[in-house]
């Protein structure tokens, strides 16, 4: 998923990075993952947004990827 421009994804850096991410689909394309998130959002009708959960679930991942890179970095320094 590509996202649009508009006023949301430049509202701080953490929220550009993830306007930046063609890697949404990592969350839009996981049928696995989206129908965890489609029922943590129907037991939360009201103070919950699959948008919010995409981003919170591909900030996850980007932070996943550095971690895994951190400990290769450090496996192949050692």
């Amino acid at each position: 998923m590509i996202r649009a421009s508009g006023t949301l994804y430049s509202k701080n850096s953490t929220i550009r990075m993830l306007g930046k991410q063609i890697s949404a689909s990592v969350f839009w394309q996981n049928n696995e993952a989206r129908k965890a998130v489609d029922e943590i959002a129907e037991a939360r009708p009201y103070s919950f947004t699959i948008e919010a959960a995409s981003d919170i679930f591909v900030l996850g991942y980007i932070f996943g990827k550095r971690a895994e890179r951190a400990r290769k970095k450090a496996r192949a320094g050692a």
